[in-house]
């Protein structure tokens, strides 16, 4: 691995945090970042300038002065001039572009602790970034960006040779309700029924019967399918399974159903089934805090990675909590609504947390696309959704990205609205196998 020294008027934990990002994580360099010039004229390796400082030697990046605030402050985005082909955000007031100030920007969320409008489950919803207001949002700009640099970086230094990351897939899936008319008590089974009389939904009552008298297996209960098409193409698989208490948004089966519990270890034993905070958790860290030991002590194993149940997070709140809770990894990172990279980048990173101004040991992994968004938000039927995914999964596989989906058994039912999806899933994840 080719060394790279990072010359800083200042220090800082911002730089540090996005220089090893950038530089390490994205295009394989050892890297130092310091502030005394003696140290950074005695190298002779990969030297970057990031200072004002014109008389230095090495490849010059000029900073914005984003990654040296040690606050929040308002900003205003705006585009400003190409960058080898690629749009380019300015964060800062100068008109120059600079990457690890914008990289940083995105992958913090920084837009994410200022005012906004929240959508109705109270998240910071995809119109309000800049990326969908720009429309980049479906761009892995963060490593676009940086592919660019590394080609200025090799005219520069014509010798250097980095080990880069390889294109990646994982396919995650949530268990919001793991059977669709079996396991859900006798109150909630009868007010079904009488729901779907009310409305005349004559089918869904006889499939309700069906299922219950054992005539009709359930069609959310696929998990004998999910297995067999993941082992065909070799499949990295995630599951997280929702196991808080019943509520408007919450509507698994109660954890203590023997049958429920089996399910979570059987997936636990075949890939890795870990937590899904419930939908009221998020404002009540008692609960999650419960349901992350609940689900261990089922597991005997300690639980390390989480995502968000309707993805309801509160930047920085959600994250804080979960690192007291021993999380390490969480997948919450993404749009319902929208398709693309809500930080703008295609491959996992660790949150850094502006309220503290520091970085953490939370990775961060991000999706990139979601079932219901194809279906519900862009109205695309299921040829044209293996169409679009396709294309999405060109663009990670083109700069070296990790291409994260996220779908529900739900959506593999072959049932009301879901019917003729699992081939869109099934053709993912061959088409991930083939280019992988």
């Amino acid at each position: 691995m080719d060394k790279l020294i990072i010359y800083s008027e200042k220090e800082s934990p911002r730089l540090t945090y996005i220089a090893d990002l950038v530089f390490h994580k994205l295009l394989g360099f050892h890297v130092d970042v310091t502030s005394n010039k003696d140290t950074y004229n005695a190298v002779s390796r990969v030297k970057i300038n990031y200072s004002d400082n014109l008389q230095l030697d090495g490849f010059h990046m000029a900073p914005d002065g984003l990654l040296f605030e040690k606050n929040l402050v308002e900003k205003q985005v705006r585009q400003g001039t190409p960058y080898h082909g690629l749009p380019t955000l300015l964060v800062n007031p100068s008109e120059s572009f600079d990457i690890l100030g914008s990289s940083f920007f995105l992958v913090s969320r920084y837009e994410e602790y200022l005012d906004y409008v929240p959508d109705d489950h109270n998240r910071f919803p995809a119109t309000a970034s800049c990326l969908v207001q720009y429309d980049l949002l479906k761009r892995p700009l963060i490593n676009e960006w940086c592919l660019a640099l590394y080609t200025e970086l090799k005219r520069a230094y014509p010798e250097i040779s980095t080990q880069q990351p390889d294109f990646d897939y994982c396919s995650t899936l949530d268990i919001d309700q793991a059977w669709k008319y079996r396991n859900k008590g006798i109150v909630r089974t009868m007010g079904g029924i009488v729901r779907d009389m009310l409305k005349s939904d004559w089918q869904e009552v006889r499939d309700r019967i069906r299922v219950l008298i054992g005539t009709k297996h359930d069609p959310f209960y696929n998990f004998d399918w999910q297995d067999q098409v993941h082992a065909n193409h070799g499949t990295r698989v995630q599951y997280f399974v929702q196991i808080g208490k019943s509520g408007e948004f919450d509507k698994n089966t109660k954890f203590g159903n023997p049958e429920f519990q089996q399910l979570i270890k059987r997936l636990d034993d075949t890939h890795a089934a870990d937590i899904h905070p419930s939908y009221q958790s998020n404002k009540d860290f008692p609960i999650v805090q419960r349901e992350v030991h609940a689900l261990a002590n089922l597991l005997a194993r300690d639980v390390h990675v989480s995502r968000q149940h309707y993805l309801i997070m509160s930047m920085p709140k959600t994250y804080q909590n979960l690192i007291d809770l021993g999380i390490t990894s969480d997948h919450t990172l993404g749009y319902s609504t929208h398709t693309g990279f809500r930080a703008g980048i295609a491959v996992p990173f660790q949150f850094f947390d502006l309220e503290r101004n520091r970085s953490t040991q939370l990775k961060l992994v991000p999706f990139c696309m979601m079932d219901i968004t194809p279906l519900h938000y862009d109205g695309l039927s299921a040829e044209q959704a293996k169409t679009a995914i396709r294309k999405l999964m060109d663009d990670v596989k083109r700069v070296n990205g990790t291409f994260v989906s996220l779908w529900h058994n739900e959506s593999l039912s072959e049932s009301g609205r879901w019917v003729g999806w699992r081939t869109v899933y099934e053709d993912m994840i061959a088409y991930a196998q083939e280019i992988g």
